[in-house]
């Protein structure tokens, strides 16, 4: 850190809360819990992009909501990582600062992607 700057780190992971997904199967049943972590895939995808949309405007009120939706989503399926940043964006958004806003939703696009990707790649490895 440098005099009142913070650093972001450009490569984080995405980190996975496993114990949601055994708590989603054991609720829903594995085939159902399948089907709801790829809805909430395709939910968090759109979301992604609303908030991608929503960030150049002054709709406020709908980029939180955009926003809560993602981290809804991504809390169901046990991305924690991106329901994090999800809760940093609102923080900033609700600060009115806009340079940590804009930082922060750089990262989420970060995060976003690299979630999605990696949930991707793990239903692969399960078949």
């Amino acid at each position: 850190m440098t005099a009142g700057i913070t650093q972001l780190p450009l490569e984080e992971p995405a980190r996975f809360n496993p114990g949601q997904l055994e708590e989603l199967c054991s609720r829903m049943g594995e085939t159902r819990a399948e089907a709801e972590v790829g809805h909430a895939l395709q939910r968090l995808s759109v979301h992604l992009a609303e908030v991608t949309r929503l960030r150049a405007t002054d709709r406020r009120d709908d980029l939180a909501a955009a926003l809560a939706a993602v981290i809804r989503d991504a809390q169901l399926i046990g991305m924690a990582t991106l329901a994090r940043v999800g809760r940093h964006v609102l923080d900033c958004l609700d600060s009115g600062d806009p340079t940590a806003l804009a930082a922060t939703l750089a990262r989420l696009d970060r995060i976003g992607d690299r979630s999605i990707h990696a949930v991707w790649d793990l239903e692969d490895l399960s078949g």
